[in-house]
């Protein structure tokens, strides 16, 4: 019997036990029972768990006693299982916006977790559009409610949202273009938001930072700068920008520094840009990551952060200009240099057809891991691309912990749009839109790491028995931990759905 061996002998035994295994023991007997709930057997239970936990914000496992683990792997499992079924479930659909004027949600993003959404609005008056954006509380979301909003003047462009280390606020970055491209920074208290129970405008205003000015390229002082992505390290944001004519590469990616306390901007020199075709920036510990298409593979070219903004003893800043062609006179500005390359990953297989796809970047997480999917419409029939990869991040360097890349079928005469993968590449949404029938599907990707195996199947059809249909959504959300979906609709709803 298993009960009779010392509890040494029997830790050793529960090591080559997976969680279902221990779950099913703690059934059979009350002895078995209370030691499969011991603490220290679900610690190391959980280091080796093949699938993410949704763990409190900034939380370590170890940090958890057994029963709290074991509810959390329980709900993963069940999360994984209604995920992977052909016919998978809805378990919860609510409601968040019930808008009769018709301002539908143009963007939208989770914080890690599901539990806080971010959405913005894009509203026309009096001549002029307007951008309405709002704080969603989902930590009991059938009580969820907006716990802060501001209108700016301006077309949303693009926002980083990141959550500070204990969790109490969160930063919100995002670029407008109203008349000129402008970033604005807010500090939202989230611990005040989940004192607020109730109400849709807060009292308070929000910690607003003046508005920051994009300065036009050096090489096209005429052509307005336009913002594509939007990054945030401690006190520098790290900007993607399309500045055409700068000789940079296919899509004149410039990356630009900026300063949120002074306003100060430096741009980077364009040749660490340049032969980049499309091109994400994440940051992870001092590093800096640009990842995209380069030639014919999905490359991630790692740099340290430099301090665009110190002036060493001399008096000029620390930065290079670049190096003038044949025919360009030297520029009269100094460009910040990247220094050498710290570390540079290619993708295990060529992309399949390079230039002729769809990309999308898992958004940027605490976590060193990123995946990226690409869709392929114009080869027959039509398919896709997964590449995941992971690091291991020191002060001293960043390395490759793992990498995989994996093709799949899609379907044909049809078109990918709206599609969010999270960073771990093990789940994927996508809106399908059929060009012959005019209908969406809102279609699911399980990837599975062991076996290297991905899952293609419908979420939701195109007449599910719901209070709207995918023909309507005009954008979405996704958190792959906790399998969290967001819909906005084009009549300005918008519904939270969980499958687990």
């Amino acid at each position: 019997m298993l009960t009779n061996l010392p509890e040494d002998i029997l830790l050793d035994v529960f090591q080559y036990l997976r969680v279902p295994d221990v779950l099913a023991l703690r059934k059979t007997c009350r002895a078995l029972h209370a030691f499969g709930g011991n603490d220290y057997v679900w610690h190391r239970l959980v280091a080796d768990f093949p699938l993410p936990l949704d763990l409190p914000f900034n939380t370590s496992p170890s940090a958890l006693s057994g029963e709290e683990l074991q509810q959390l792997a329980i709900k993963a499992i069940r999360l994984d299982v209604n995920w992977r079924n052909p016919n998978t479930r809805v378990r919860g659909l609510h409601a968040l916006i019930d808008d009769k004027s018709g301002q539908y949600v143009d963007q939208m993003q989770f914080l890690p977790g599901g539990k806080w959404l971010w959405t913005a609005q894009r509203t026309l008056k009096r001549e002029s559009w307007y951008t309405r954006m709002s704080l969603w509380s989902l930590e009991d979301v059938s009580n969820s409610h907006r716990v802060w909003s501001t209108e700016i003047s301006g077309i949303y462009r693009s926002c980083t949202l990141v959550q500070s280390s204990k969790g109490d606020f969160a930063t919100l970055v995002v670029g407008v273009c109203d008349h000129r491209e402008v970033i604005e920074v807010h500090s939202i208290s989230l611990q005040e938001a989940r004192d607020l129970q109730y109400g849709i405008y807060p009292t308070y205003p929000p910690v607003k930072s003046k508005q920051l000015h994009i300065v036009p390229h050096p090489r096209a002082p005429h052509l307005r700068p336009i913002i594509h992505e939007i990054a945030a390290h401690d006190n520098l944001l790290i900007v993607t920008i399309f500045a055409l004519d700068t000789g940079g590469g296919a899509g004149s990616l410039q990356i630009l520094f900026v300063n949120p306390e002074t306003g100060a901007t430096k741009w980077v020199d364009p040749s660490f840009a340049q032969s980049f075709s499309f091109l994400w920036v994440r940051v992870w510990g001092e590093y800096l990551f640009l990842v995209g298409e380069v030639n014919d593979d999905f490359a991630v070219r790692v740099y340290r952060i430099p301090n665009p903004f110190s002036t060493p003893t001399g008096g000029t800043p620390r930065a290079s200009p670049p190096a003038a062609g044949p025919d360009e006179e030297d520029d009269d500005y100094a460009y910040t240099d990247l220094g050498p390359m710290v570390a540079h990953f290619v993708g295990p297989t060529p992309m399949a057809l390079p230039g002729h796809h769809i990309a999308q970047v898992s958004p940027a997480t605490s976590s060193p891991s990123l995946a990226a999917v690409m869709f392929y419409h114009s080869v027959h029939p039509h398919s896709a691309q997964l590449l995941r990869f992971s690091f291991d991040v020191t002060t001293e360097a960043v390395t490759l912990t793992g990498m995989s890349s994996k093709d799949f079928l899609i379907g044909n005469e049809s078109s990918a749009q709206l599609a969010q993968v999270g960073a771990l590449g093990i789940r994927g949404v996508w809106l399908e839109h059929n060009w012959e029938t005019q209908q969406n599907r809102v279609m699911k990707l399980a990837y599975d790491p062991h076996t290297r195996t991905a899952r293609v199947g419908m979420l939701l059809p195109h007449d599910p028995e719901l209070p709207f249909t995918p023909n309507m959504c005009h954008s979405l959300a996704f958190d792959e931990v906790t399998g969290r979906l967001c819909l906005g609709m084009y009549d300005g709803n918008v519904y939270i759905l969980d499958f687990v």
